[in-house]
């Protein structure tokens, strides 16, 4: 088999549901939708889920540790 010339495939990004953004920022579901529903935290709805992307969560969390200095 020749593979010259092949490149790996690129891996999708990744994304947050609320659910494990939620586990990961070890605070509730509920937290999660309610920033997602401020406006705070950026999300793409897909479906019937949401989908969050980690560098929109960086932003978020950058921001919120601006507002804490």
């Amino acid at each position: 088999m020749d593979t010259v010339g092949m490149e790996p495939k690129t891996a999708a990004p990744t994304f947050f549901t609320e659910r494990t953004l939620a586990d990961y920022l070890a605070v509730s579901d509920r937290t999660i939708r309610n920033w997602i529903r401020s406006g705070e935290l950026p999300s793409y709805k897909l479906g019937a889920s949401r989908r969050i992307d980690p560098a929109d969560v960086d932003a978020f969390l950058s921001q919120r540790r601006e507002e804490a200095s």
